[in-house]
């Protein structure tokens, strides 16, 4: 099943990405308040990623669980031809391009290790403060996503309603709450830096988003209506009013979060060609290769002294000048992934899709 919006909530997020990394780049200087805002926080476009990635697996289940003869194992082959094959030509190319010197994801490591590339491959690099964004920039996020998977067939086969889905959520909340007061005072590593990019990145903080990504698919499943116990809107309560008080179990990201579950709700039910669009909605399908291509495009940009294109005297100039630059960042991505979407992508997915009906005709029914 296609849904036209859950493109247009992964095109977007990928163009939030594309806004901050941009801005990472070149000459910045003179930028608004606000708009500096607007470009550090398109950082969140991997939580939308998240929610959209949380509500098409679920859907995918609920179609298929019940109709297949081995519903999980398909599961897991379906995203391994997903994900793997881009992957790790992401690894093959970052390689060539960085090396295997230190820099700034490894901390006071000096060098990407054997160890480093086999969790890259194995998709474990999430366990390790060192490994987890070293290799690949922004694999992180992939390591995230693989280890969520891992959780998917039991979740589904647990949360059934949208009051079951709110209690997952409450205690993904919980569990990052206390993991985090804890992990906070440990030093495992001697950069506090990296250690405090870890806590961010790693599952236990990034499964709240998750959550609310599996309350979006009860939410329109159950065609809005929420059913959820006077216990649990009391619990709901007292989460909103200790965060009012200092205790924070809703950080910046999980609020970012709650804002693009309502934002998908009325994207769902919303006509507006404005949004839903076929720009949007072609973006969202080549996102996976544009996240990992943009990196690229990026530094390759800067080694042509590409990257700067007025002289920027005023917020002005400063404006025009990243603008010109993220146009173009758009153009060279939208480009380049459109031909690993089609070369890469769809290929290694009807691969998958070629294995799972062999494992089917072989598998007798019971």
């Amino acid at each position: 099943m296609k849904l036209k919006y859950v493109d247009v909530l992964r095109g977007l997020a990928v163009l939030g990405v594309l806004i901050v990394h941009c801005g990472q780049y070149g000459n910045n200087g003179y930028f608004p308040t606000k708009i500096s805002s607007l470009i550090e926080n398109g950082a969140m476009g991997v939580q939308l990623f998240y929610i959209a990635s949380a509500f098409t697996l679920f859907l995918s289940m609920d179609i298929r669980f019940y109709t297949e003869q081995s519903p999980i194992k398909n599961f897991f082959i379906r995203r391994f031809f997903r994900i793997a094959p881009m992957y790790y030509i992401g690894i093959c190319y970052y390689l060539l391009q960085d090396g295997f010197g230190g820099r700034n994801w490894l901390g006071d490591a000096t060098n990407i290790t054997i160890g480093n590339i086999l969790s890259n491959i194995f998709f474990l690099h999430g366990f390790n403060p060192y490994w987890i964004n070293s290799l690949v920039p922004g694999g992180w996020s992939i390591a995230i996503e693989m280890l969520f998977y891992c959780l998917v067939p039991l979740l589904f086969i647990k949360i059934k309603d949208t009051q079951q889905a709110f209690g997952f959520l409450m205690v993904t909340l919980v569990i990052r709450f206390v993991l985090l007061y804890f992990l906070k005072k440990t030093h495992i590593i001697t950069s506090d830096i990296l250690w405090s990019n870890y806590l961010f990145f790693y599952l236990p903080n990034q499964l709240p988003i998750f959550a609310l990504g599996i309350l979006f698919y009860f939410i329109l499943k159950d065609n809005y209506k929420l059913s959820i116990s006077p216990n649990l809107i009391i619990l709901i309560s007292l989460v909103f009013i200790g965060q009012l008080i200092g205790i924070h179990l809703l950080p910046s990201h999980i609020l970012f979060g709650i804002a693009f579950v309502i934002f998908g709700i009325a994207l769902s039910k919303s006509e507006s060609k404005f949004l839903i669009n076929p720009i949007l909605i072609y973006i969202g399908k080549i996102s996976f290769s544009m996240y990992l291509v943009h990196f690229a495009v990026l530094h390759w940009l800067t080694k042509f002294h590409f990257v700067d294109y007025v002289v920027v005297s005023n917020s002005y100039t400063g404006i025009i000048n990243y603008g010109i630059r993220l146009l173009i960042l758009i153009i060279l991505s939208t480009i380049i992934s459109t031909l690993f979407y089609r070369v890469i992508e769809l290929p290694m997915q009807n691969i998958g899709r070629k294995l799972i009906i062999k494992n089917n005709a072989h598998t007798p029914n019971t």
